[in-house]
């Protein structure tokens, strides 16, 4: 029996620990970890030995939350593969060696948090090769809600039922999974959205309750539930039309195509979504085929999984004028990947895909599976030749022009992200107005150490005999600031000056996430480190820097 499609459920792993009358929790979700690596937080062990020390350990939670309909489903699927497994194993009383290594290849195969890859993991845990655990089962029921928890015990006799229950409460307290639609949000996932996001104004609404106005049009009330009440700036709180509302006129297809749904700010995200990844494939590719077809199998498609709709028979707007704004969109999105400023759709969709690129597995399936057609660079454009790469960084060193220098450490950069998985170089040397950048480079990874750096990322070379300086990192900033982007690297030949070092690590508790390169950090790539690997070094490093520090609460 197949499991359903995963689109709109919350998937989530949890670890609890009890002392005394405290509780500590550590979640896996697929909203926070939607890509293959989740498997590697599965494996690491966060807390300290002395944080755990002398707690009771509850057993690991498996918890499938959704629409209490397709959790039915997942119900008989999971119990359908469970009983398979344990009947294939049951013919012989020795631990099969095919099942064992069965169950590890599929372990691994899977490269996004799906149900086939929960499912998976548990009976990666539940059949070992020492032993072979009693599997556990609980249903809660809230309204439509349904949450789905398997665990495992080491005998049937016990079952540690207080302990489980006192984590779920504990998990539902704090996370609040509720539906809107056929999907499953947590509180953490909703608020993410405006991370990152500057404040630009206090307003109250209608009603006189008061609000924050946060970049990219999002008024969030201030009340104890705001995250129910976290929208897109409109009418109701300024009395005239608002960007964010005709954006979601340009979107909705119900002007069009009829189709009317309940929560049409929750299928705008995913329709942002699916717009940037159009957005990153190739456009020969895109132009076979039929967008109006495309459009309209994704809205069946939403309807379905995420947002019911109602068909309405009468349309206000053609559909030839439909798709022709839907084509301009796209191409003011791949104008923006390429550095192109405006304050409208395009923005707005980077400032949000800082999270919401946890629906591109979804996405990309739905694209492939559809049409066929492959998202570019989701691996890399190139292999890295090592003695290549050699002799560009030798060239670094000799003699030349000022005016070949630049581009000689700018093919060297791009060289390097080419080597990388999902990052695509959209522009070189790009003229903006007042401005211009060494390289824009676009995100469309399945990466989530990656996607820290955001969907836009801007690169800047600095071959020269002196030191990166203070000025030439707070010069990056307001272009940053105006295009949305939270990520940048910055390459230098000569390295970094102390006060640069400092202006980086200033920024980076202001949400913006700037790489610092060295030239020996690069002279190190080669057989034995990758690009990728270097750059997860130095992302790692940047996020250790603002563990524990107070010093991001007062930017």
């Amino acid at each position: 029996m197949r499991f359903p499609d995963s689109a709109g459920l919350l998937l989530t792993i949890l670890d609890g620990f009890i002392q005394n009358e405290e509780m500590m929790v550590q979640s896996i979700d697929n909203y926070h970890y939607p890509f293959g690596n989740f498997m590697e937080k599965t494996q690491a062990d966060d807390l300290t030995l002395t944080d755990i020390d002398d707690c009771i350990r509850v057993p690991r939670l498996y918890i499938i939350a959704g629409h209490k309909d397709k959790v039915l489903c997942v119900e008989q699927a999971w119990r359908t593969k469970i009983t398979k497994a344990f009947e294939q194993l049951l013919q012989n009383v020795q631990i099969n060696v095919q099942i064992l290594d069965k169950i590890n290849k599929n372990f691994k195969k899977v490269k996004s948090y799906c149900l086939e890859s929960l499912y998976w993991l548990y009976l990666s845990e539940l059949v070992t090769a020492g032993c072979v655990q009693y599997p556990r089962e609980m249903k809660i029921e809230n309204g439509d809600l349904g949450i789905l928890i398997y665990y495992w015990t080491p005998n049937p006799s016990d079952n540690p039922l207080d302990r489980v229950e006192q984590t779920i409460s504990f998990w539902r307290y704090r996370e609040q999974p509720t539906l809107k639609g056929y999907q499953c949000l947590n509180r953490s996932f909703i608020l993410r959205n405006i991370i990152g996001r500057k404040v630009l104004a206090t307003i109250p609404d209608r009603e006189g309750d008061w609000g924050l106005v946060l970049e990219g049009g999002l008024f969030l009330p201030l009340a104890n539930d705001f995250e129910a009440g976290l929208c897109k700036l409109n009418s109701s709180h300024i009395s005239q039309w608002t960007v964010g509302e005709v954006e979601e006129i340009l979107l909705n297809p119900v002007y069009a195509f009829g189709y009317y749904y309940q929560h049409i700010d929750l299928v705008c995200e995913w329709f942002y979504v699916f717009l940037y990844g159009l957005a990153t494939i190739d456009e020969n590719e895109l132009a076979t085929v039929d967008l109006e077809i495309l459009y309209q199998h994704f809205c069946d498609y939403i309807g379905k999984h995420i947002c019911p709709y109602i068909l309405i028979k009468n349309k206000i707007i053609e559909m030839n004028k439909f798709i022709a704004v839907l084509k301009i969109t796209l191409e003011d999105i791949r104008k923006y990947l390429k550095g192109k400023e405006e304050t409208g759709i395009s923005k707005n969709i980077f400032l949000m895909m800082r999270n919401r690129h946890t629906y591109l597995p979804v996405v990309h399936q739905f694209i492939h599976r559809k049409f066929g057609l492959d998202i570019v660079n989701t691996t890399c454009s190139i292999t890295l030749d090592v003695s290549y790469w050699k002799n560009k960084l030798d060239n670094l060193t000799k003699v030349m022009e000022s005016n070949k220098k630049g581009k000689v450490l700018e093919n060297l950069a791009q060289y390097f992200l080419g080597t990388i998985p999902g990052l695509k170089v959209t522009a070189v040397r790009a003229k903006r107005g007042r401005e211009e950048v060494d390289i824009f480079c676009c995100n469309i990874s399945c990466d989530s150490y990656l996607w820290k750096l955001g969907a836009l990322i801007l690169i800047e070379c600095k071959n020269r005999k002196k030191k990166v300086e203070v000025s030439d990192i707070r010069n990056m900033v307001p272009i940053m600031e105006a295009k949305g982007i939270h990520g940048a690297m910055i390459f230098s030949r000569v390295g970094f000056s102390s006060v640069a070092i400092d202006e980086i690590k200033h920024q980076l508790f202001g949400g913006k996430m700037i790489i610092p390169i060295y030239l020996k950090e690069l002279e190190g790539v080669g057989h034995e480190k990758s690009a990728y690997d270097l750059l997860r070094e130095k992302i790692d490093y940047s996020e250790k820097i603002m563990e524990n520090d107070s010093r991001q609460l007062y930017f």
